[in-house]
C-alpha cells in the first residue's frame, strides 16, 4: 500500500513539476542537461590541459588572478529535509531552494534567490538577483504580506522572487546548510551553450544565517576528489567522449547539497555516510574508478 501511494504521489508530482518546467523553458530558465562526474584531484592538471584547445574560460573565471571564483550557497530545507529526501530516495523530480552569491562580501554583490528543478538529467532555474543589502531586508522581517519586492511589476524576476518567497513562509524553509567551493568555468570555443566545471574543495556548514553566506571557517567535503559538471542543450562533441572514455569517469547522481549534510553526520537516521553514496570516497588508494588510459 506504501508503494502505490508513492507512486500516486510521484504521478501527482510529475504533472505539476512538468507543468512548471515547461513553464521555465518558455520563460528561457536555463533549461538544459547537466551530467556530473566525480574525479581525483590529482587528475585535474591533466584534464585541464587536454581540454585547452576546445575551451576559454568564461569572463567570470578569466577576471579573476586564479582563473577560478568563488561559489556560496545556503540551502534551504524543510523540518522533514523533504529537497534532501527527495534526492536521496532517488525520485525523478527533485527541487532544491537556494540563496547564491559568489566571492566575498561587498553591500552591492549581486546575490540571487535561486529555485533548482530536475527532472531525470534536464534541469531548469527560476533566479532573482538582488544586492546583498537588499536581500538581508528582505528576509528581516517575517511577515510576507509586508514585502515589498524590488523588482518591476510582472517581470520575470519579480515572479521568480515571489516563487522563491512564497515556498519559503508556505513550506516553513529554514537554512539547512552552507555549502562553498571554488569553481573554474570554461566554454566551448565552438557551442557558446556548452558549458564544463570544475568544482572544487567543497565545504560546508551546518544550520547557517543568512550573516553566513559569506563566511569561509566551514568543513571540507572529499578533499582528494572534484565534482566535473558538462551542462549542454545538445549531444557532446567528439573531444568530450574521447575525454570521458580515456580517464574513464563514470557519470554519478551527484548533489553537492545531500553529500554536504551526509558528511556532517549529525541528523541521526535523517543522513548517510558519504561513503554509502560514492563507495571510492573514502579509500586513500583507490583512484575513484579513473584511470589513465
Amino acid at each position: 500500500m506504501k508503494r502505490q501511494i508513492d507512486v500516486i504521489r510521484d504521478e501527482k508530482a510529475s504533472r505539476v513539476y512538468l507543468e512548471e518546467f515547461s513553464e521555465a523553458r518558455k520563460a528561457n530558465q536555463y533549461a538544459k542537461r547537466e551530467y556530473k562526474y566525480l574525479i581525483p584531484i590529482e587528475l585535474i592538471d591533466d584534464i585541464r590541459n587536454e581540454m585547452k584547445p576546445y575551451v576559454h574560460l568564461d569572463k567570470f573565471s578569466d577576471l579573476r588572478k586564479e582563473k577560478q571564483y568563488t561559489v556560496r550557497s545556503i540551502y534551504y530545507d524543510t523540518t522533514k529535509l523533504c529537497c534532501y529526501r527527495e534526492k536521496a530516495e532517488g525520485l525523478r523530480i527533485k527541487k532544491k531552494f537556494r540563496i547564491r552569491g559568489y566571492n566575498s562580501e561587498k553591500e552591492n554583490s549581486i546575490v540571487f534567490l535561486e529555485i533548482k528543478r530536475k527532472y531525470e538529467n534536464f534541469v531548469a532555474k527560476n533566479r532573482a538577483p538582488l544586492r546583498w543589502a537588499q536581500m538581508k531586508t528582505l528576509f528581516s522581517d517575517q511577515r510576507f504580506g509586508t514585502k515589498e519586492i524590488p523588482f518591476e511589476q510582472n517581470s520575470e524576476e519579480e515572479k521568480n522572487a515571489r516563487r522563491f518567497l512564497c515556498n519559503y513562509y508556505h513550506k516553513k524553509l529554514l537554512p539547512t546548510v552552507l555549502v562553498s567551493y571554488e569553481r573554474e568555468a570554461f566554454y566551448s570555443k565552438f557551442d557558446s551553450t556548452f558549458r564544463i566545471t570544475f568544482d572544487k574543495s567543497i565545504r560546508s556548514l551546518l544550520y547557517p544565517s543568512l550573516e553566513f553566506l559569506y563566511v569561509d571557517e566551514a568543513k571540507y567535503v572529499m578533499p582528494r576528489h572534484f565534482i566535473l559538471e558538462v551542462k549542454f542543450y545538445r549531444g557532446f562533441p567528439y573531444w568530450v567522449r574521447s575525454l570521458i572514455t580515456r580517464y574513464e569517469m563514470l557519470r554519478l547522481s551527484l548533489s553537492k547539497y545531500t553529500i554536504c549534510i551526509d558528511s556532517h553526520r549529525t541528523l541521526g537516521k535523517s543522513c548517510r555516510r558519504v561513503s554509502d553514496i560514492i563507495p571510492f570516497y573514502g579509500s586513500q588508494n583507490n583512484r575513484g574508478g579513473m584511470r589513465h588510459a
